[in-house]
């Protein structure tokens, strides 16, 4: 082994290390405040620009939501904490808190001040939504707020309009850690719909973001943009909504004095949603905009729920309106002919239980059209018997209740029952006396306000089950068009076309006959039919207890359409707890009506 070359190989290798050992202390110790202050001279950033949303009309135009600039600070952690040790920079952050307060009145959150302390170079928002005043007094002292910028953002603004649909059309918010990670087009401060139509139809109205890469200087401020892609905005959607039946449907509730319930109009021929209430309401401004905890908290301890969606998420049993299924059913089986009378008394009994008519007088000998007037509960106990359970439950199948016709809009299936859901749920076998609670609509059937309006829809439309719309169009910002959206028929109902017309007959006698329980209805100036339905909450043991207790009254609904002859509306009122149809539902409906023909919406 040649020793010389070992040793002269070592001492070379020793030589560069020590060269290199004292090359780095120079740079470290000697050099490095400077090239600290030169690595603080440009940085490369990635800046997102939040797109406007599209602006959200109602079918004849009327602008509902729409977006406003506003201005707002934020930094980023690396920028305001200055100084190489923790000292300099939390004496670094504390002057930039102590200007904030001075100069434009802010105080900083703690949660603010929590994450510039912890963070390094996420982008922190110091204050949303500046004052005009507080926007110049910073142009005018840019200078004392290194690392501080403005920027325009959007703010979600809802018309006078939309106050009476907060339901419907629903909030926005900032995505939250787990859509970020599901949607790679979202970014953390991008305005999304969180909610109702907002939510529903996002994909049309958030648009895109814009990027832009550019290097920065040491105090943030943009020294060249190396690439931009521009932001595009969200589409405008109109929605089936009309506003101004929206708004007569929420003061005819509210001037009712009820306090609570749901109010539903839709066009029986293409299922188009023209009102959708959830009475009572909130602030759909402030909910957007932000709610002090005091504030929330009332909300959400309110027993009426306003935050609650009663008109598609509430489940209740249907009462008497369920009665026109039931007829129907009975018709198209052969149980019943449109002009057989059947002797319907004050009450039956099946063993030991006896099962009453509303009316303790008895309704006598009468056909389906003047059950439907009377609303004979005896008639029906006797119909849905012949009926039975699988049959009813068939036909309300049939007619799309306790299906999602639109799963974008029906969030809830409404509950109908059979002898195996009983089995399955309850654990009990079916009893007789459950048929004769299911054909009057109570007993375990429930259904939603909003399905409610299935029960006249495919009556009055030829027999067609079609999908319920909320979007009516949508402008195309690509292609610079509108684009009609499309109904969708589901199927055609194999029922005699001339048993539409006898439960039509029958729910014009409901108004106009001598014994109907509408007849508030009959002095409308529109000539218009429909059900009353009282759906009982809790059994008193005593007939005819009057029970004060708001929770355990009755609910109440009303389903009406109008003109009778060429129908145009199909109107659901529920009232929650509202004791009973004719009492409050059929009253509120009556209003509804009237300030249509006031208005000229309906001749």
């Amino acid at each position: 082994m040649n020793y010389g070359r070992v040793k002269f190989l070592l001492a070379v290798f020793f030589i560069g290390l020590v060269a290199l050992v004292g090359r780095l202390a120079y740079l470290q110790i000697v050099k490095g405040d400077y090239y600290y202050k030169i690595s603080e001279k440009n940085h490369l950033r990635i800046i997102v620009t939040n797109p406007a949303r599209g602006k959200i009309y109602d079918r004849n135009g009327i602008l509902l939501a729409y977006d406003e600039p506003t201005f707002q600070l934020y930094t980023y952690p690396y920028l305001v904490k200055r100084g190489r040790t923790v000292k300099e920079r939390m004496e670094s952050l504390y002057t930039l808190e102590k200007r904030l307060d001075e100069i434009l009145g802010i105080k900083l959150d703690p949660k603010v001040r929590d994450r510039l302390i912890r963070g390094y170079s996420t982008k922190v928002i110091l204050k949303k939504r500046l004052t005009d005043i507080q926007v110049r007094k910073f142009y005018n002292n840019w200078q004392k707020f290194d690392g501080v910028f403005l920027e325009v953002v959007p703010r979600r603004v809802y018309t006078e309009y939309a106050r009476y649909m907060p339901h419907v059309l629903g909030y926005v918010g900032y995505p939250s850690k787990e859509e970020l990670r599901n949607n790679p087009d979202l970014s953390p401060d991008m305005l999304i719909g969180k909610s109702g139509v907002e939510k529903m139809f996002d994909k049309y109205l958030r648009g895109e973001h814009g990027i832009k890469t550019a290097t920065v200087d040491a105090r943030g401020r943009i020294v060249e943009i190396l690439m931009e892609k521009q932001p595009k905005r969200g589409s405008d959607i109109y929605l089936t909504i009309d506003a101004r039946l929206q708004k007569i449907a929420y003061e005819s509730f509210a001037q009712s004095g009820q306090k609570s319930g749901a109010v539903i109009m839709v066009d029986p021929k293409n299922y188009d949603i023209l009102v959708l209430l959830s009475y009572p309401i909130y602030d759909i401004q402030k909910f957007s905009d932000g709610l002090s905890k005091k504030e929330w908290i009332q909300l959400v301890n309110n027993k009426y729920k306003p935050l609650f969606n009663k008109a598609i998420y509430g489940i209740y049993p249907p009462g008497s309106i369920f009665k026109i299924i039931v007829g129907l059913a009975a018709l198209q089986e052969g149980v019943i002919t449109p002009y057989q009378k059947i002797l319907s008394g004050a009450e039956i009994a099946i063993g030991r239980w006896v099962y009453r008519n509303w009316d303790p007088s008895g309704c006598g000998r009468i056909n389906v059209m003047q059950a439907l007037e009377v609303s004979c509960d005896t008639f029906f106990y006797q119909v849905g018997i012949e009926l039975g359970a699988e049959r009813i439950s068939y036909y309300t199948k049939l007619f799309g209740i306790g299906e999602r016709l639109n799963p974008d809009i029906e969030k809830r299936k409404s509950r109908v029952p059979t002898p195996q859901w009983k089995a399955h749920y309850i654990g009990e076998p079916w009893y007789l006396g459950d048929t004769i609670n299911y054909s009057i609509g109570q007993g375990f059937l429930a259904i939603t306000p909003f399905d409610s309006t299935k029960l006249l829809v495919p009556v009055l439309n030829g027999g067609f089950v079609v999908k319920p719309r909320l979007l009516k169009a949508y402008f195309d910002m690509e292609k610079r068009r509108f684009v009609e959206t499309e109904g969708e028929v589901f199927r055609k109902l194999d029922i005699n076309s001339f048993y539409y017309t006898v439960i039509k007959k029958g729910l014009y006698r409901v108004v106009y006959g001598a014994r109907g329980t509408a007849k508030l209805l009959a002095t409308a100036p529109i000539k218009n039919a429909g059900k009353t339905g009282t759906a009982q909450v809790f059994r008193h043991k005593k007939r005819k207890v009057k029970i004060d207790k708001w929770e355990l009254q009755n609910h109440a609904w009303f389903v009406d359409f109008f003109p009778y002859k060429k129908p145009k509306y199909v109107l659901s009122v529920f009232v929650e707890h509202g004791i009973g149809g004719s009492k409050t539902a059929v009253p509120i409906t009556k209003a509804i009506i009237e300030k249509m023909f006031q208005q000229g919406i309906v001749k």
